[in-house]
């Protein structure tokens, strides 16, 4: 459901920088639309929260997508960012 100039603009941002690092992160901006089933210009924060919801990833993880999610709100010309995960609960210590 990407679209070519989207896919180009997405190649353009692999072929700077650290590549694997960029590599995996346009990796994760495929997974992540094609996890929404729409568009690109159609995903909106409901998509995002249920995207983290689905997914029980480990902190680093997490943050990693949302880098992606991120990117993907840049390239198709949101002027804000995505909205961030929902806040995880903090394990409660037993005394």
């Amino acid at each position: 459901m990407i679209t070519g100039e989207l896919r180009h603009r997405l190649n353009q941002h692999a072929a700077k920088g650290g590549k694997t690092s960029r590599r995996r992160q346009v990796k994760r901006v495929y997974e992540f639309v094609d996890w929404c089933k729409c568009s690109p210009e159609q995903i909106g924060k409901k998509h995002v929260h249920q995207f983290f919801a689905k997914h029980e990833f480990a902190v680093s993880t997490e943050r990693d997508y949302w880098y992606a999610i991120r990117l993907l709100w840049q390239l198709i010309g949101r002027s804000s960012d995505p909205p961030r995960p929902p806040q995880r609960k903090q394990a409660e210590s037993k005394e």
